[in-house]
């Protein structure tokens, strides 16, 4: 399993470039704050097609249109599709606040981290 901060690092690199206009176009421009264990805090910024971001912390001074709040080990389990984002609200494994239509969408955030981060050789 993959820590926090390579989840979000390997989110950073799919929402560079081309991949971050893909899903700009599906996100509408949303601004995402995910706090994982009530401590990690990191932005996701598709507000702009030319500088999708990934970054520590909240960047958008509490005005983001959802946060997601849920503990390392879901999100773990979410991005080795474990679990499906809608399950995991379903069984109250994650909060979501604000725009559920955003939420809807989350599938396709952590499919383009999936592909970014690296694989065990094993």
């Amino acid at each position: 399993m993959s820590s926090t901060s390579e989840v979000f690092a390997a989110m950073s690199e799919a929402v560079a470039g081309n991949g971050g206009k893909s899903l700009q176009r599906k996100f509408k421009q949303g601004k995402v704050v995910f706090t994982i264990n009530g401590d990690n805090v990191y932005s996701l910024d598709l507000s702009s097609p030319t500088d999708c971001k990934v970054a520590e912390g909240d960047i958008f001074d509490g005005k983001a249109d959802l946060q997601v709040l849920c503990t390392e080990e879901v999100m773990g389990k979410m991005i080795n599709k474990e679990i499906q984002p809608q399950q995991a609200f379903m069984k109250g494994m994650l909060k979501i606040k604000g725009k559920m239509n955003l939420a809807m969408k989350l599938t396709a955030v952590l499919a383009a981290t999936r592909k970014k981060l690296p694989t065990s050789k094993l």
